[in-house]
């Protein structure tokens, strides 16, 4: 009898495919027959079975159990991961919280300084208005004349207020200037450094009296005699005889003095920064005697 190939034995249709398939079938078959005689084996040797599979279970509960912790290690790096990012996002949310905090003490602070200054200021105004006596007006300095820069002051009271031209103007440190005009609630003071300006003066120390003016930067003491008495440091005031303000309020220091053949001049800092001035007083109406002379 001739042996055909499998391949042939298998029918033309069937090919390579249907060898693959009888490999499968064969190596299925062998391995029920090998599972079949493992279940006669554990069936009349049981002892014995346990023995041969000791290793078999001992390394497949290894297996299994190690695949569980690896399930749960790798649970455990999510929720660690998760409450991470809660942890940073909450961490960030605090990090603004206490960001928008201090920007807000921050603002109370400035604003609280602002106050403070403020009521310190007031406190000396009145400070002012007490040692002046008569009657005298508060204001506000809100701006300078557009003309004349520095030189005029515009206040936030006028003729409604009781203002007049020619007022004298004052403040804490010193003598400011005078009421230029006074409209119903604003009001505009020349300022004693202005060219314009002209106040009647004496120097504190050597008592030596003289016309002080203004030179646009500060002032100047004029008309004072070749041998009067006047040095850098001395103090100025207002003098009483004609000029508008009170006896005796500081105008500012001496910090040069020239002479010009038969006359000397004393140039003068004034003590008020009008630049920095921000309230002042304005004296309606001056006291009989003040108790601020020199």
């Amino acid at each position: 009898m001739t042996r055909r190939p499998v391949a042939r034995w298998l029918g033309p249709r069937h090919g390579r495919r249907n060898a693959r398939d009888l490999v499968a079938w064969a190596w299925r078959s062998g391995g029920l027959v090998i599972l079949g005689g493992l279940a006669t084996g554990m069936t009349a040797f049981p002892a014995g079975t346990a023995t041969v599979l000791a290793p078999v279970r001992e390394v497949t509960g290894a297996a299994w159990g190690g695949g569980l912790r690896g399930v749960e290690l790798v649970r455990e790096t999510g929720r660690a991961g998760v409450g991470g990012l809660r942890r940073l996002f909450a961490s960030a949310r605090r990090t603004e919280l206490l960001e928008r905090r201090v920007e807000a003490l921050g603002r109370d602070a400035v604003l609280k300084e602002e106050q403070h200054r403020e009521l310190i200021r007031l406190q000396r105004l009145l400070q002012l208005k007490q040692d002046l006596g008569g009657s005298t007006i508060a204001a506000r300095v809100v701006g300078g004349d557009p003309g004349s820069g520095f030189g005029s002051l515009v206040l936030d009271v006028g003729a409604m207020d009781g203002l007049r031209a020619g007022a004298p103007v004052v403040a804490p440190a010193g003598a400011v200037g005078r009421i230029l005009s006074a409209g119903a609630d604003t009001a505009v003071a020349l300022w004693i450094g202005d060219p314009r300006s002209r106040v009647a003066a004496y120097v504190q120390r050597s008592r030596v009296s003289g016309v002080l003016a203004g030179t646009g930067t500060g002032c100047e003491l004029r008309y004072l005699a070749a041998g009067d008495d006047v040095r850098v440091g001395d103090r100025v005031l207002t003098a009483e005889r004609g000029s508008v303000f009170p006896k005796g309020i500081l105008i500012g220091v001496v910090k040069e003095v020239r002479a010009a053949g038969l006359l000397l001049t004393a140039e003068v800092a004034p003590a008020v920064r009008v630049s920095r001035l921000e309230e002042v007083l304005i004296i309606a109406r001056p006291a009989p005697s003040s108790p601020r002379r020199g």
